[in-house]
């Protein structure tokens, strides 16, 4: 168990290394997860030590969101002012997000159906 958590930190700060290093945008915990999914997929396995600690982390996930709502409630001064623009900012990324998702599986899927149909006919 405390080797899959050793693996899950140190991904975690060779993302924060890079991001740091590389003075990127995208925060480091995300470039940690993304080399935690390129090294499992070239493994094609999960270590039993890995897999018992990412179920523990994900039974306690509530935890881990206890810190941003105490910063939630420390900053409350700062939504009230910027509250509004924060929720249409968050209501334009929605809508857009489920527009650019619907354009996708709609190209995707007639992809899929165009090809499978040639497939069809040549049988």
């Amino acid at each position: 168990m405390i080797l899959g958590l050793v693996t899950i930190i140190a991904f975690f700060c060779l993302g924060q290394l890079t991001q740091q290093q590389g003075q990127l945008t995208v925060p480091g915990s995300v470039i940690g997860m993304v080399y935690l999914f390129i090294y499992l997929m070239c493994r094609q396995q999960v270590s039993a030590t890995l897999l018992r600690s990412s179920h523990l982390l994900l039974s306690h996930l509530t935890l881990l969101l206890i810190p941003s709502c105490v910063g939630v409630i420390t900053c409350f001064a700062l939504l009230q002012k910027e509250g509004m623009a924060i929720v249409i900012i968050l209501s334009i990324s929605i809508v857009l997000s489920l527009i650019i998702t619907a354009w996708c599986l709609n190209s995707f899927s007639r992809y899929y159906y165009k090809t499978n149909e040639h497939k069809e006919e040549s049988l």
